[in-house]
């Protein structure tokens, strides 16, 4: 009644766990190119002035603490997750060393967003924020640009 017999979906199975286990290799191979580390850092770069507009608006007691813990949180994982991806990846010569700088500039990204959640409510640490994810933006940014 169009039901497959044991061996057949076994096959079945097999061949759909090695077709999955083949693009993920294919897709997982080689060395990091200078256009993926720059896509990678470019999101760092966003997720910088995006935390840096939250910060201004702390920074002018403009928005909820509610919010900016929520939202700071967010934005912290996803900076945190990209660290950590790039930090994964192999990468060699020039590119080696700008991921290096990525993975740190990630982490004081991190840090500054940081800031925020631990004090979503402090005038004075949203200037603070907001200046150094400024500063952060525009170094992902220049580093972006040099690949």
């Amino acid at each position: 009644m169009g039901r497959f017999s044991g061996s057949r979906t076994r096959a079945a199975l097999t061949l759909f766990a090695l077709l999955g286990v083949g693009s993920l290799a294919s897709s997982c191979g080689g060395a990091m190119r200078p256009e993926e580390l720059g896509r990678s850092v470019d999101g760092l770069a966003s997720s910088a002035a995006e935390g840096q507009l939250l910060a201004s608006d702390v920074a002018r007691d403009r928005t909820k603490a509610t919010f900016v813990r929520a939202h700071a949180r967010e934005l912290g994982e996803g900076v945190t997750h990209e660290a950590e991806k790039l930090h994964d990846a192999e990468a060699s010569g020039d590119v080696a060393l700008k991921k290096a700088k990525a993975v740190d500039l990630a982490g004081r990204i991190s840090q500054a967003i940081g800031d925020l959640q631990v004090a979503p409510d402090s005038p004075s640490a949203g200037r603070g924020a907001a200046h150094e994810l400024a500063k952060l933006a525009g170094e992902a940014s220049d580093l972006a640009h040099s690949l």
